[in-house]
Formats: C-alpha cells, sequence, structure tokens
C-alpha cells in the first residue's frame, strides 16, 4: 500500500491547507479529539482471535493488489475488531463477513469507481456465499454501529500529523537530503510501522489512536537521524516527549522481537495479565505475541 490515504476519503484534510488555516487550527484539533471519543470501547471479549491474523492478511493482500490506503485497511480491521468483540461469527462466515468491512471502508476511503463491487470480493473467495448474504450482513452491521463508522484509526492521525513532521533544522541534519527527499524516507518508516500495529490488536487496547500515531511518526523520526520530536508536533498534537515514551518503547521492543524472536532475559508481562491472561506467569506471552515493560 502506497498511499496513507485517498483524497476521495471523507478524513482526507490537505495538509498544505495549514499555512492558510492558522486561526481554525485549534478547532480542527478539537475536532479530531471529538472524534476519537466516539470510538467504541474495546474489550478483548472475542472468542475468536484466533482468526484475526489471517483476516488481516487476506484484507492486506485485497489492500495491496487494489492499492488502497493504509486508511481503508485500518478502518476496515477497526470495524472487525470492534463487531467480532461483541459477536461471534460462524467460521464458515468470516471471509463474507471480512469483505463486507473492507466494502464498507471501500465506501468512505476511496474513490468511488475503486469500491468494489460484491461480486468482485465474493469472486475473490470462488463465489462462496450469496449476494443476499452481503446485503443483509452489511446491514447488521450498519445498525451495530448505529449507522456511523467515520471512526479516526492510528493511519488517519498520522495523516494528519504529516504536514508538520518536518522542519527546517531537520535539513542541517541530513545535509544531503532535500525536504522531498526526507519526507519520502519518514513515510515509507510510516508505512512499515502502520503494517506492524495493525498486526496485533493489543495496540487499540493499550493506547489512543492520537497517541499511536504521534509515538510512529517519532519513531519514523528516529530512524531517519532525526531528534525525537519537535516544538511543532508537541503543539499540533498535545503529546509531549514523556507521552510517547510508553507506546514508542512497545513499538521499538515488538518490532524488534518480530525480527529476532523472544527476549528471555527481559522482565516483561503480557499486557493482559492484569485482566485476562491471570493464569499466565510468562516473560513473554505466546498467546498473545506482544511485550509490554513493567
Amino acid at each position: 500500500m502506497q498511499y496513507l490515504i485517498h483524497k476521495a476519503s471523507s478524513s482526507y484534510f490537505h495538509c498544505e491547507l495549514w499555512n492558510d488555516t492558522d486561526e481554525y487550527r485549534e478547532s480542527f484539533k478539537q475536532v479530531i479529539k471529538q472524534r476519537e471519543k466516539i470510538q467504541i470501547p474495546f474489550l478483548h471479549n472475542s472468542t475468536q482471535l484466533e482468526y484475526r491474523p489471517g483476516i488481516v492478511n487476506y484484507l492486506r493482500k485485497i489492500c495491496t493488489d487494489r492499492k488502497f490506503s493504509h486508511c481503508c485497511l485500518h478502518l476496515a480491521i477497526y470495524l472487525i475488531d470492534i463487531f467480532m468483540d461483541c459477536h461471534d461469527i460462524k467460521p464458515e462466515k468470516i471471509l463474507l463477513f471480512a469483505n463486507i468491512c473492507l466494502l464498507l471502508s471501500a465506501k468512505f476511503e476511496e474513490n468511488t469507481y475503486d469500491v468494489p463491487k460484491i461480486s468482485e470480493l465474493n469472486g475473490i473467495v470462488q463465489n462462496r456465499y450469496q449476494i443476499t448474504e452481503y446485503k443483509y450482513l452489511e446491514i447488521e452491521i450498519l445498525k451495530y454501529f448505529q449507522w456511523y463508522i467515520r471512526f479516526p484509526t492510528v493511519a488517519h492521525y498520522t495523516h494528519y500529523f504529516m504536514g508538520f513532521v518536518i522542519e527546517h533544522q531537520d535539513l542541517e541534519l541530513r545535509k544531503n537530503a532535500n525536504t522531498k527527499t526526507l519526507f519520502y524516507d519518514i513515510h515509507e518508516n510510516v508505512r512499515k510501522y502502520l503494517d506492524h500495529v495493525i498486526g496485533n490488536v493489543h495496540y487499540m487496547q493499550e493506547f489512543k489512536p492520537s497517541q499511536l500515531a504521534a509515538s510512529i511518526l517519532a519513531a519514523s523520526r528516529t530512524e531517519c537521524g532525526l531528534e525525537l520530536w519537535t516544538h511543532s508536533l508537541q503543539q499540533l498534537t498535545d503529546y509531549s516527549k514523556s507521552d510517547l515514551q510508553g507506546p514508542l518503547y512497545t513499538l521499538h521492543l515488538n518490532s524488534y522481537r518480530e525480527k529476532i524472536g523472544p527476549i528471555p532475559e527481559l522482565r516483561m508481562v503480557c499486557t493482559f495479565q492484569r485482566d485476562y491472561c491471570k493464569n499466565c506467569q510468562i516473560k513473554s506471552c505466546h498467546k498473545c505475541l506482544f511485550l509490554r515493560k513493567i
């Protein structure tokens, strides 16, 4: 997936417009904060989390093949996570459910002519479902969300914040890079982290989307040899360096673990030990594959 967001998205905001809307910037910040508050709490109640990696990989491949944005994928997975938190899906209907959540997300995040047809999505799964099943379940999902699915995800907040990810003094640290080159270097790292966080549902439970997005930008800046955080980003996001320490450490630790495997010498606890994994006496949890320092 090349794009964080498409211009056709209902959440698209052209970052260059910041320069012409200084007087409205605080109002915009308040609006996107309010949108974050309406998100449905994730309670980790699903008994079907073993299906999640397959669903994510399945939708990731479709989004990559069709050149959908990260925002489209992240919104689809958010709808899946929240709905499955309160519902058990028949195993034989999992792909039907995944296709519908992607269809709903694409209607908000992609160009109209790029939104897949039901017949196209059904063709990917060898036409195993009836068209009427798509229409019925789509309505049931929308009813559950009370006909509102414009939820901001971590991918949306990275889009909002990217307009301030580079400052003039950054170019002094990267003397051989121009603004465009540096921006694309950071953009590539942001994409890498977005692909990482969507793979584990625990990020959604542990951190607010805006906080995780800010942490992804900070991590991407450091990987490009820049200072962790800037005054402009702090003003825009309302997060200080200290606010980002928890998610930053978690991002680095779990990204590192993906590359080298378990890290038994560190004292770790499953992020759900307190509420859910009470029987796990662990240093790293084989159930959730997620680490957090205590």
